[in-house]
């Protein structure tokens, strides 16, 4: 049995053949391995999930700061000059 590099998971996947064809093509246009492309996609995916959930936090941050008076109650302040 061979072993993986330490640190890593081996995992087993099924992709459609179209898929599949794709990914045969594109590793070797790039020259990189299959397992090599599919870390990109996976490391891509996971950034795009996380920056959708920061988006979104942010998103209600920031209409929860525009709604309640407390947070805004300085902002009266802004654009004066404090001498």
């Amino acid at each position: 049995m061979r072993e993986g590099l330490p640190g890593m998971e081996r995992l087993t996947i099924s992709l459609p053949g179209s898929l599949a064809r794709d990914m045969e093509k594109l590793t070797k246009e790039f020259r990189i391995s299959k397992s090599e492309m599919a870390r990109r996609a996976f490391e891509q995916f996971i950034y795009q999930c996380r920056r959708k959930k920061l988006l979104q936090a942010a998103e209600t941050m920031a209409e929860e700061y525009r709604s309640d008076p407390e947070l805004t109650v300085l902002t009266d302040l802004d654009g004066e000059e404090f001498k």
